[in-house]
């Protein structure tokens, strides 16, 4: 079962179980935050799960009039199709073959022959002829057409405050519903990511819900032409009911909160290790709080993004601009984050996760519209 820390005391202990200094343990204790795991367990029917209830996967509850969420074409659309279409045009398979070649050439040189065999007899395996990524183009040219969203989770905000505390700035009625660009899957470090992403507040009377039937573009195949050995992209994911529970979690290497403690390096790396024998996978669906970041500090790239900086090139983290936003990064916050489920049929780039952040003056005018979404994987 996962680990859930119920309070800072019982994260203080386990540091220091875990040979962590007392004085290190104590401050990242101190800093931890509450948040809400979100327990899944799939359900062979979804009239199991109650109207407005917290679920992942399945179909939204959302009020009888509301349409399906769709977002509308990406302003940068054709900037993103020529960024793919370099990025196809690098591994071609006339190059990757003739990379192949090379490198078979230089282990040849240093291996000894019956090893070099081996190697060579695998390599073999690998026919670069079938590697066509050419859909990859296809699908980065659909973002200049408007298309709808895939429905991810939705979160009854009274079931949170009963099962715990999370912050204070978060709505205590309705429920948070997430929509997301299934099809393109944005990363989050453009600033028109946002398109393709939607969180809805909403505060309809569960009465006066419907379970929404899936837009018929989502049902069908999103790609024609796809080769075999490619993933292909779920847009409907299968339902799972939620049980909520109650934790407490100390912030992630790297983020403001973390800097904040000034560790050393020489006690960071058993910080570290205590961290990945706590988290194994370094998953889980959960709400409010720290996340389990996979990368790099998400609440600096939020408020560089959310300003206009692409950070698809690393100079732009460290340029006068970015200097000048950095001190807002704390004021960005963990909604949701969701992770790659076998079980629902949600798989995140390589077993990542989707964060869900937004600013605090935007929760606290309840702009839900203007969170953003970061997908980092492993």
């Amino acid at each position: 079962m996962q680990r859930v820390f119920k309070t800072a005391a019982e994260i203080d202990s386990s540091l220091r179980a875990a040979g962590v200094r007392a004085a290190v343990a104590t401050v990242l204790a101190a800093r931890a935050k509450p948040y809400i795991w979100l327990e899944t367990t799939p359900v062979d029917d979804e009239a199991e799960i109650a109207l407005g209830a917290t679920k992942i996967g399945g179909a939204p509850d959302l009020p009888a009039t509301m349409p399906w969420p769709w977002r509308p074409p990406y302003p940068d659309h054709e900037e993103r199709v020529e960024e793919t279409q370099a990025g196809v045009d690098l591994f071609n398979s006339r190059d990757m073959a003739a990379q192949q070649a090379e490198t078979l050439e230089e282990f040849r040189k240093q291996l000894p022959s019956e090893e070099f065999e081996v190697f060579a007899a695998e390599s073999a395996k690998v026919d670069y002829s079938k590697y066509n990524l050419d859909f990859l183009v296809e699908d980065a040219r659909r973002t200049g057409e408007p298309a709808p969203l895939g429905f991810i989770a939705q979160v009854d905000l009274a079931e949170v405050w009963r099962t715990g505390p999370v912050d204070p700035d978060i709505p205590h009625q309705g429920r948070l519903l997430f929509f997301y660009d299934t099809g393109h899957r944005p990363g989050g470090y453009k600033p028109a990511d946002i398109t393709g992403a939607r969180l809805i507040h909403d505060l309809t009377p569960i009465d006066s819900l419907k379970r929404a039937i899936p837009s018929a573009e989502l049902a069908a195949p999103e790609q024609k032409v796809r080769p075999a050995h490619a993933a292909a992209s779920r847009s409907h994911f299968r339902a799972q009911r939620c049980v909520l529970h109650a934790g407490m979690w100390p912030p992630h290497f790297g983020s403001p909160d973390w800097d904040a403690c000034e560790i050393k390096a020489k006690a960071e790396k058993t910080v570290q290790n205590w961290w990945y024998e706590v988290t194994r996978d370094g998953h889980d669906h959960r709400f409010g709080g720290y996340p389990l970041q996979l990368q790099g500090d998400m609440q600096t790239e939020c408020a560089l993004v959310s300003k206009g900086l692409d950070l698809g090139g690393s100079t732009k983290w460290n340029s006068k601009a970015a200097k000048r936003l950095k001190p807002d990064a704390p004021n960005w916050l963990l909604l949701m984050q969701i992770t790659s489920d076998k079980r629902a049929g949600m798989m995140w780039g390589d077993v990542g996760n989707l964060y869900v952040w937004i600013h605090r003056d935007a929760l606290r005018a309840r702009r839900f519209e203007e969170a953003r979404v970061i997908l980092q994987c492993c």
